[in-house]
């Protein structure tokens, strides 16, 4: 088996307002630069950005997620990166062979003009993730679907509908509209699982509307979705081993869209993991829902050298 060099892959680190038609880029860019000088300059100005990746719009998976099943060495397909089936193996849980593994969450579905917006309402306690899942677990039982603690507000499914179904991610669609996402609204359009699948979103919203976990809740839990589907894929023993480091602390900075909020939490990342990978010769990935940028801390020739001397890059350009 050969060994390849280890990678930390970041999500949620390419803040949305490093986009080149953002209004606010401005502001941005000094924010980070500002926090920058606070860092080990020396490791991000001879960072390089090695290769940047952009997913199209129709894109189910979120981008660290396929970067983490591909440097896994899976072949796999948009949209079934196998996020449940893996917990549910490391959680020790089995499912009949028939059967595929699902994310449930609980989340808030904001309706306005006809617009749809998604979120996930932080915090969930697990006081109310447990009332929850015993409220829907009647109901979900009708169609062979059984619920699985997680973590608050997240809970595991297995059920036939979820066999070979590709689903979106959470992490795809945290804090963004999701009208496109709810198409086909034709029944008659819709597949025998998406038809199962809408009637279960609309019988938990109904089921949701009611329930006393949303009585004290500044934002209501209203609705729920279906993410994590795939299967995990039988291991290679010729397959390149890798060790592989994921950090997902940023969400929340990220989905803020508010600078002061995620240069603090980015500079301490920076500081804690990404300056050290990069300081160990390790590859480094960087992340938002669609994006990805590679940095590697390679050695320069003296032209290098000299263009940095001639323009000493800044931190807000490894992020654009």
């Amino acid at each position: 088996m050969t060994v390849a060099s280890p990678l930390t892959i970041v999500a949620f680190a390419l803040p949305a307002g490093m986009a080149a038609d953002h209004p606010d880029r401005g502001h941005w860019q000094h924010a980070l630069d500002k926090a920058s000088a606070q860092t080990r300059q020396d490791l991000w100005r001879q960072a390089q950005r090695m290769k940047t990746i952009t997913l199209p719009d129709s894109a189910m998976s979120a981008c660290h997620e396929m970067a983490w099943a591909q440097a896994l060495g899976w072949d796999i397909k948009d949209g079934q990166v196998p996020l449940a089936a893996f917990v549910a193996q490391a959680q020790g849980l089995r499912c009949p062979a028939e059967h595929g593994w699902a994310f449930i969450d609980a989340v808030h579905w904001h309706i306005s003009q006809g617009q749809v917006n998604l979120n996930v309402p932080t915090p969930i306690t697990a006081d109310e993730s447990d009332a929850l899942r015993e409220a829907m677990q009647p109901y979900l039982s009708q169609d062979g679907i059984q619920l699985h603690p997680c973590s608050p507000g997240r809970w595991l499914a297995h059920a036939s509908v979820f066999k070979h179904l590709s689903s979106v991610s959470l992490d795809r669609v945290n804090g963004q509209r999701i009208d496109h996402w709810l198409q086909p609204s034709s029944i008659a359009a819709q597949t025998e699982a998406e038809r199962l699948l809408r009637r279960l979103q609309n019988e938990m919203q109904m089921l949701f509307y009611t329930h006393a976990v949303n009585n004290h809740r500044a934002v209501a839990l209203n609705s729920i979705w279906f993410s994590g589907t795939g299967e995990l894929p039988t291991v290679n023993p010729h397959t390149v081993k890798r060790d592989i480091v994921m950090h997902q602390g940023l969400r929340e900075a990220w989905l803020s869209q508010n600078p002061e909020v995620f240069v603090p939490a980015f500079t301490m990342v920076w500081q804690d993991t990404l300056a050290p990978a990069l300081a160990r010769y390790e590859q480094v990935l960087l992340c938002d829902p669609t994006r990805s940028v590679l940095l590697e801390n390679a050695p320069q020739g003296l032209r290098g050298k000299l263009q940095q001397w001639l323009r000493p890059p800044k931190l807000s350009d490894l992020l654009q």
